[in-house]
């Protein structure tokens, strides 16, 4: 099984990596659709970055302790909605990594933190928990 993954990785155009928390298959790289949301969203928030066909991770919850895929996070948005509304702003906290940053993040380009999130993790720490539980060392 760990072979096919290995050799669907390398086959397909997108990224994807393995949840140890979920024990799941998860997707990271944003199709075009995904990257107009994404991109708006950054748009109001300031943040120049377009997102289409890049990697990000999503966390989610207390101290963004559970990693998720992306899919959860595009469905709390469609239950806003609106994409073009203040409401998405406190959603989401966006990390954009410099290339040295994505170097230790095992080629990721953003983290999306969202949802009833307490306090908001470091850059640093999100990083770490990355490289951390990669799946592809």
């Amino acid at each position: 099984m760990k072979h096919l993954l290995v050799l669907f990785t390398f086959i397909s155009p997108f990224t994807c990596s393995y949840s140890q928390q979920q024990k799941e298959l998860m997707c990271d790289t944003i199709s075009v659709e995904e990257a107009d949301i994404l991109n708006k969203i950054s748009s109001y928030l300031t943040i120049d970055f377009d997102f289409t066909l890049k990697k990000v991770a999503f966390y989610t919850g207390s101290g963004a302790g559970k990693r998720v895929d992306k899919n959860q996070y595009f469905s709390a948005i469609n239950d806003i909605k609106t994409y073009n509304s203040n409401a998405m702003a406190p959603l989401s906290k966006i990390y954009i990594l410099n290339e040295n940053e994505k170097a230790r993040a095992d080629g990721y380009d953003a983290v999306i933190v969202y949802g009833s999130v307490k306090e908001f993790p470091t850059k640093k720490a999100l990083i770490r928990r990355l490289h951390k539980f990669s799946f592809f060392r």
